[in-house]
């Protein structure tokens, strides 16, 4: 296998795949930027990503990109395969990502690229958001004998609550009656119509600007959630992501207010009080998730490099995220008794603001 897509010109007979570029490759998938010549002789670049196995994340990113429609900020699906499992889908284009905006040196440009995340977001939400049927049957379709639940957040926060369980007991952190029953409960609370399709992994790197409009990337973690979980992203902020820097509540605010405008006619829920109070509740959800997730490498260490924060800022600026939630409030208080306790260890270690926000960084 020359370059690794003999594969997808099995599955696409009359269909000419030349000038492959390999764009990422990692343990689960790897994926490929090729010139598609088709039979009509009209030549295309399309994107070829091939999965290490045939797995849930195969299965989550097929069902996906398979449930959302052409008015979705996504790629579309244009060939899936099994055996092998492959995903072929348009190709969305080269541009930069919120990412690079945020690690620039322009803030305009970079409030900018956040407002669009969250305009985006919102837009993705609005499509699928009447589709939970319909994702639920292309799970099924392809699953065969895994067990797939259409969400994946009652695990996530299950392993973290018994991380937090763990982790308090070594630092002799007493957990506050119920705290850890409280986070396990957030996916309940967190549920109803409100919901829709979520990449998951709503990083500021999985997104690639098409001209004017941004689209988002990477499937593989796919699944139906409540809408608060993605939108928690601005407030954390980027909890499951490496460039988790602080921004400026001003960005924030309006990045939110773009996201309530994509959704308020289909949603005005997004409106009300209670959608704040649940977006604060999943950004506790998040902060204390990325909390389990991170504080054992923290407590052993705190090497980072000069393009992400360190963990241990992390650590200390979710917990104090969390601890100023007012529900769940027992797990709010777990948070700031947590904090409180790696202060003492690590002194008041504070997360500074993305390059692009940063004036120091930006004089240098």
């Amino acid at each position: 296998m020359r370059d690794g897509l003999d594969e997808a010109r099995a599955l696409l007979p009359g269909v000419t795949l030349r000038d492959a570029k390999q764009l990422h490759a990692s343990g689960r998938s790897t994926v490929w930027r090729v010139r598609a010549r088709w039979p009509d002789a009209d030549e295309t670049t399309v994107i070829v990503k091939r999965f290490a196995d045939a797995d849930e994340w195969f299965i989550r990113e097929a069902a996906a990109l398979a449930t959302c429609s052409s008015h979705a900020p996504t790629a579309q699906l244009l060939l899936e395969s099994s055996a092998p499992p492959l995903v072929v889908m348009t190709d969305v284009g080269t541009g930069p990502s919120v990412a690079d905006a945020l690690r620039g040196s322009d803030p305009a440009a970079a409030a900018e690229a956040v407002r669009q995340w969250a305009a985006t977001i919102g837009r993705l939400h609005r499509t699928t958001m009447g589709h939970r049927e319909q994702f639920r049957a292309a799970l099924g379709q392809r699953s065969g004998e895994l067990l797939l639940g259409e969400s994946r957040m009652s695990l996530a926060v299950d392993e973290a609550a018994r991380l937090l369980e763990q982790q308090c007991l070594q630092l002799d952190v007493t957990v506050p009656p119920h705290a850890l029953q409280e986070l396990r409960e957030l996916p309940r609370r967190l549920s109803g119509d409100a919901a829709a399709i979520s990449p998951d992994d709503a990083c500021p790197e999985d997104n690639v600007w098409l001209g004017d409009r941004l689209m988002l990337v990477d499937f593989e973690g796919a699944q139906w959630r409540h809408v608060a979980w993605d939108v928690a992203y601005l407030t954390v902020p980027w909890p499951t992501c490496h460039c988790s820097w602080k921004m400026p509540s001003d960005v924030a605010s309006r990045a939110l207010e773009s996201y309530r405008a994509e959704l308020e006619h289909e949603l005005p829920y997004v409106r009300e009080p209670q959608f704040r109070a649940d977006v604060a509740a999943a950004a506790l959800g998040w902060s204390l998730i990325s909390t389990a997730w991170y504080l054992t490498s923290a407590l052993s260490d705190d090497e980072h490099d000069a393009t992400t924060p360190s963990r241990r800022a992390l650590v200390l600026h979710r917990l104090d995220v969390a601890r100023h939630v007012d529900e769940p409030a027992a797990a709010a208080e777990l948070a700031a008794r947590l904090r409180a306790e790696l202060v003492d260890r690590w002194g008041a270690v504070q997360l500074g603001y993305a390059p692009a926000f940063d004036e120091g960084a930006r004089e240098h």
